[in-house]
């Protein structure tokens, strides 16, 4: 039973853990772009992603997208959110149709194969610095 609970308190602070992603490439004329990755909450408490920063933009905000029916038209859009919630034990795509970070104002043009470092913060303070390629997908 001691080996037990000490296992048991390790896994309720498990570290957040990005297992894969990218960022969208976009022209270099547009000066917003998108990353994309999956973020796996290994612990037995939720997290909550509240925000992210890069040194190539400007901002980084959460979104979703969604589609509406607006006379009889299919719209699609993106809405900016104030958190995304991880469950315990499972997995978040972030996704193109679904959650993305939007990196905003880029501060120059991104090139295909280029890594880009995000840093993930989340709600009780813990952040995760990732590095993603830039990948025309």
């Amino acid at each position: 039973m001691r080996l037990l609970l000490p296992l048991l308190a390790m896994a309720a602070f498990a570290q957040p853990a990005v297992l894969s992603g990218w960022v969208r490439l976009v022209p270099p004329v547009v000066k917003d772009t998108a990353a994309y990755f999956t973020l796996e909450n290994p612990g037995n408490a939720a997290l909550r992603l509240v925000g992210a920063e890069t040194p190539v933009a400007q901002r980084v905000s959460l979104h979703r997208d969604q589609r509406e029916v607006r006379g009889g038209q299919v719209v699609l859009g993106m809405r900016p959110l104030p958190y995304v919630d991880i469950p315990p034990r499972s997995k978040v795509e972030f996704r193109p149709g679904k959650y993305h970070l939007m990196l905003e104002g880029l501060k120059r043009p991104l090139k295909a194969g280029e890594k880009v470092e995000l840093t993930l913060r989340f709600a009780d303070g813990t952040r995760l610095k990732v590095i993603l390629p830039v990948e025309m997908r």
